[in-house]
């Protein structure tokens, strides 16, 4: 599916509700910018090898990405509402 989506002057885009529909429920979303085109994933879905390959280059801790993994998986579990 091909959508035109504005960008405000804020650099901020709105997702339309099918689109985000197609992400399911979720809260935070990863992009990833290749050739040129931009790749939007919810993040819950993240291995630790991803995890590592997006944030270690900043300086983030493996420790530490594990622990956010792990507390993501924790609240995809509790029920919300």
């Amino acid at each position: 599916m091909r959508v035109l989506l504005k960008i405000s002057p804020q650099s901020q885009i709105t997702l339309r509700k099918d689109l985000r529909a197609t992400l399911g429920p979720c809260s935070h979303v990863e992009v990833e910018a290749v050739k040129g085109r931009l790749i939007l994933r919810p993040a819950l879905g993240m291995t630790l090898d991803e995890a590592r390959e997006a944030y270690g280059k900043h300086g983030i801790t493996e420790e530490v990405l594990r622990e956010a993994l792990r507390i993501v998986k924790r609240r995809q579990e509790v029920p919300s509402g």
